[in-house]
C-alpha cells in the first residue's frame, strides 16, 4: 500500500512553538484515523507571510504533484494591509482555483483580530470565502474558538456551509521527561504562560497595568500559601516584555528564588517543550496554545483570558470553571482561589478535561473520516 502525499502548509519555520502545536496536533490525528500510511510534506506558510515564496505556479504545481493540501489550522484572518489578494494570509486569487486538481482542506482556520482595529480588504475577505464554500473540491472548516461567527459578523455571509472543529493542538504529542532544568523535584511547580501580542489592540486604557497587578498579586499570594517553583514560560518573543514588566513588580526574594525562565522552541522541539508542561502542577496560561495542549495532555490549567476566542473556546469545551478573565479588578483574588483549590486536588480537573477531550477527539474523528472518504479513498490503492 502506497503512502498518501499530503502537502500540509503550516507555521514550519516559526519559532512560536503554537504552530508546531498544530502541526504536530493535525498530523497526529489524520495519521490515526487515515488507518493508511500518510506522508506530509510540509510547506512553511511563513516563508509566504514573510515574502520569500509567493501563491503562484509554482505553489500550484507542489499541491498537483501532491494528493491533497492540508491548511494547517494557524491565525488566518488577521486583516494584514499587505494581504490585498484575499484579506487572509493565503494569498492564492480564487480565479486559479480552477488549476487546483487536488483536494484542498482549510483545518481549522483561526482569526486575531480586536474591536476597533481595521480589517483591510474584508470585500477579498468575502469574494475568498465565498469562492472556497462552492468550491467542491475545497472544504473549509475553522477553529471552535469563535471563528465561524465572528466571519459571519463582519462579512454578514452565510457561514451555514463552514464546519468548525476542535483545536488540533490538543492532540500534540508530548513525552514526560525528568531532565528539564527548571522544574524542581521538591516544590509545586507552576507554569506560567503570558501574551503581550498585539497589547495596543488587546488592553485598553490602563488594562494592561491593572492584569500585570493583578498577576502579581496572585504570584505573592501563592507563594505566602505554598512553596512554588514558578516557570516563566514565554511562546514567543511578545512575552518577554509582559515577563520583565511582571518581574520588575514581583517582591524580590520571589524573582530571585522560586522564579526561573525557559526559552523559545522551534517546530521540530514542539514535543520536548510540551513535555515541559507534563511536569507541572498547575499550568496559567494566557496563550491559546498554552491553554488547549494542557486541557489535550490532561495538564491543570487556568485559562487567564484577555480575548474572546479564548473565552469561546474553553465555553465550548464546557470548562469555563477554569477561566479567569484577567481584565477584572480582582482577577488576582480569582485566579489564587482556583489555583489553590487545584493545587489542593488536581485530580478533578484531570477527569473534567478527560471528558472534554475525548468528546473532541470524537468530533475530531469524524472529520478526518468525512475527508478520507470523501477526498481520498482509493488512492492509496
Amino acid at each position: 500500500m502506497k503512502a498518501l502525499k499530503l502537502l500540509h502548509l503550516g507555521n514550519i519555520n516559526s519559532t512560536n512553538v503554537g504552530n508546531g502545536a498544530l502541526v504536530h496536533g493535525i498530523e497526529n490525528t489524520i495519521r490515526e484515523d487515515f488507518q493508511i500510511p500518510v506522508e506530509f510534506i510540509r510547506e512553511p506558510w511563513d516563508d509566504y507571510t514573510f515574502g520569500f515564496k509567493t501563491f503562484d505556479s509554482h505553489f500550484i504545481q507542489a499541491v498537483n504533484n501532491s494528493d491533497g493540501l492540508i491548511v494547517n489550522g494557524a491565525v488566518t484572518f488577521n486583516g494584514r494591509d499587505y494581504n490585498n489578494i484575499t484579506g487572509s494570509r493565503f494569498e492564492l486569487s480564487p480565479k486559479y482555483f480552477k488549476n487546483i486538481k487536488k483536494p484542498v482542506i482549510f483545518y481549522g482556520l483561526s482569526y486575531r483580530h480586536w474591536r476597533g482595529q481595521k480589517y483591510h480588504h474584508l470585500d477579498k475577505l468575502s469574494l475568498f470565502i465565498g469562492e472556497v464554500i462552492k468550491n467542491e473540491n475545497m472544504l473549509l472548516a475553522v477553529r471552535n474558538d469563535g471563528t465561524k461567527g465572528w466571519l459571519q459578523k463582519v462579512l454578514g455571509i452565510d457561514v451555514s456551509q463552514i464546519r468548525e472543529v476542535p483545536d488540533p493542538a490538543m492532540f500534540l504529542s508530548a513525552e514526560k521527561r525528568n531532565d528539564y532544568p527548571e522544574i524542581s523535584s521538591n516544590k509545586k511547580n507552576i507554569i506560567l504562560s503570558f501574551n503581550d501580542e498585539d497589547s495596543i489592540f488587546r488592553y485598553e486604557s490602563d488594562e494592561r497595568s491593572s492584569v500585570i497587578e493583578n498577576y502579581v498579586n496572585f504570584i505573592e499570594k501563592l507563594s505566602s500559601e505554598f512553596e512554588c517553583n514558578f516557570v516563566l514560560c514565554p511562546h514567543y518573543f511578545d512575552d518577554y516584555k509582559m515577563i520583565s514588566d511582571v518581574i520588575s513588580c514581583v517582591k524580590p526574594q520571589i524573582a530571585h528564588q522560586s522564579m526561573i525562565s525557559t526559552g523559545l522552541a522551534r517546530v521540530d522541539s514542539t514535543s520536548y517543550f510540551y513535555g515541559r508542561y507534563l511536569n507541572a502542577d498547575l499550568a496559567v496560561s494566557m496563550r491559546v496554545h498554552s491553554m488547549s495542549p494542557c486541557i489535550g495532555l490532561g495538564v491543570p490549567m487556568i485559562a487567564y483570558t484577555t480575548q474572546e476566542r479564548m473565552v469561546d473556546f474553553i465555553n465550548n469545551l464546557e470548562l469555563s470553571e477554569y477561566a479567569v478573565d484577567a481584565k477584572l479588578s480582582d482577577s488576582g483574588e480569582r485566579l489564587f482561589n482556583l489555583a489553590k483549590s487545584i493545587l489542593q486536588d488536581g485530580d478533578m480537573v484531570k477527569k473534567k478535561f478527560q471528558v472534554s477531550v475525548k468528546f473532541q477527539r470524537k468530533q475530531t474523528k469524524i472529520f478526518n473520516s468525512e475527508i478520507f472518504h470523501r477526498y481520498f479513498k482509493g488512492i492509496e490503492k
